[in-house]
């Protein structure tokens, strides 16, 4: 029965990974793929994921793929026959021959007219070049509009590419040369020199620099794409509408508050003025650990409770009967190996960010203020309930202060700037610190009690330590 049971469950493994954590994986490996225009090897992944999920999607979409490998290296007869043969109700394989032969209008012109607006809004593959087709035209406002009504759902159902792929179409047709350059040099990196190059470019011609822009562009004519030479002929033919000429209001507002979200997002102001400082705080913190542990091991204390007490570890009587300094000493010893690493992993990652936004001494000033001070309070609160025998060490308090901090970086930042992009990092804090909660309720011999009051403190000096950030 044991080994029926052990045979079912390495089945069902098997079955797990070729069926669910293969494709998914390889989707995710096919859309990058598809983005750096490597179509050849894209198609030839998707078919191999076609055979473990042989849906009509999957097989229409490695012949799509490859279409727009033959059109690529020249061969658009053969890729428009292959998209003309493709099924009629597949919307995706007749936007792309728009596509490849660079008709922008009469792509647009057909998308209005034939995709109803449940579907259009509703696949992501199709949105975007829906959303590019009416920057390509001109129709800025309608663009920007539908890009902020649209963008939840992309982040949602698309990937982290396409969202950023439509950010810079919006920020190029609206010559914003500064963000294009940001988003082609970190989150769209991956993109052919060619494409980046043509999109820089795209964005410098509306900001004003043509003369610049169109020896640029004819540099990229050397590059055997079939595909971009049609986007580059569209463009000199059809030059861009001066934004300011026809931009409204509602749109300004919205091409401003993407700029700024990428300003945030990969140029963060809260770095901008303090580049230069290091983390040296973070890395004094770190030492003083591994000192203190250093002691524990050579003493034999790293998991010995009485060596730990001799050490400095809180015992709330003995800080009763004087001995103060366990509040203090306390913060850097550890239980074993794991404490350590775990604490100091989090001091590492938490700490550098928060130290620089902040400057060495108010960081460590809310540091050892969190930490000592929560020792402190659990000896009240301990001696108070009468509660004896209790030992406590680590530095987690005092990281948890740190996580306090950071929650009021962020919430100062946002009320500056009304952010997203801040906004979602005060929701990823929420979120870490009631899972710290909810693991600390489970897990026995962890001290809820210190970890709140550090996060307390942390919160309250922040309150008064944190100046309006990045000014």
């Amino acid at each position: 029965m044991y080994v029926d049971a052990l045979a079912a469950g390495i089945i069902g493994m098997i079955l797990v990974i070729l069926f669910l954590i293969i494709p998914k994986i390889g989707f995710s490996i096919f859309q990058k793929l598809f983005y750096q225009q490597r179509y050849h090897t894209a198609t030839n992944l998707i078919s191999v994921l076609s055979w473990l999920h042989p849906f009509d999607s999957w097989l229409e979409k490695s012949k799509l793929t490859y279409s727009l490998a033959l059109a690529k290296d020249g061969k658009l007869e053969q890729s428009l026959k292959i998209l003309k043969t493709s099924k009629k109700e597949h919307y995706y394989a007749k936007i792309l021959t728009f596509y490849v032969q660079g008709d922008w209008k009469n792509g647009l012109n057909w998308m209005t007219s034939h995709i109803p607006a449940h579907i259009l809004f509703n696949e992501p593959d199709l949105l975007i070049y829906y959303l590019r087709a009416l920057g390509e035209t001109g129709n800025l406002n309608k663009l920007l509009k539908l890009l902020e009504k649209t963008e939840l759902f992309l982040e949602r159902n698309g990937s982290y590419l396409q969202v950023y792929l439509v950010r810079m179409y919006a920020l190029a047709f609206c010559g914003q040369v500064l963000q294009v350059r940001q988003l082609l040099q970190v989150p769209l990196k991956k993109l052919p020199n060619s494409v980046q190059q043509f999109w820089l470019v795209t964005a410098q011609m509306v900001a004003g620099k043509k003369a610049y822009s169109y020896q640029n562009l004819s540099e990229i004519f050397t590059e055997k794409n079939l595909i971009l030479k049609k986007a580059i002929d569209w463009r000199l033919d059809h030059p861009q509408i001066e934004p300011e000429k026809i931009l409204e209001q509602e749109s300004y507002r919205i091409i401003n508050r993407i700029k700024l979200e990428v300003d945030q997002e990969f140029y963060p102001r809260i770095f901008s003025f303090q580049k230069h400082r290091k983390a040296y705080a973070t890395y004094l913190l770190i030492g003083i650990n591994l000192a203190f542990f250093g002691i524990q091991i050579e003493t034999g204390g790293s998991e010995n409770l009485q060596r730990l007490y001799q050490l400095g570890a809180l015992v709330p009587e003995a800080v009763l009967a004087g001995q103060w300094w366990r509040v203090i000493t306390a913060n850097f010893l550890h239980f074993g190996l794991l404490h350590l690493l775990t604490n100091m992993f989090s001091l590492y990652v938490l700490g550098r960010f928060v130290e620089k936004i902040i400057g060495f001494f108010r960081y460590i000033f809310i540091y050892l203020f969190s930490g000592i001070g929560s020792m402190s309070i659990y000896t009240a609160l301990s001696l108070q309930a009468k509660q004896q025998n209790y030992i406590l060490m680590g530095a987690s308090a005092a990281i948890m202060g740190l996580l306090g901090a950071l929650f009021i970086i962020f919430v100062k930042e946002w009320f500056q700037t009304k952010s997203r992009i801040t906004a979602k990092r005060i929701q990823l804090i929420l979120f870490t610190i009631g899972l710290q909660f909810t693991f600390d309720y489970f897990v026995p011999h962890i001290s809820i009690s210190s970890h709140f009051w550090g996060l307390v403190l942390g919160l309250v000096s922040s309150i008064f330590l944190v100046g309006k950030v990045g000014r």
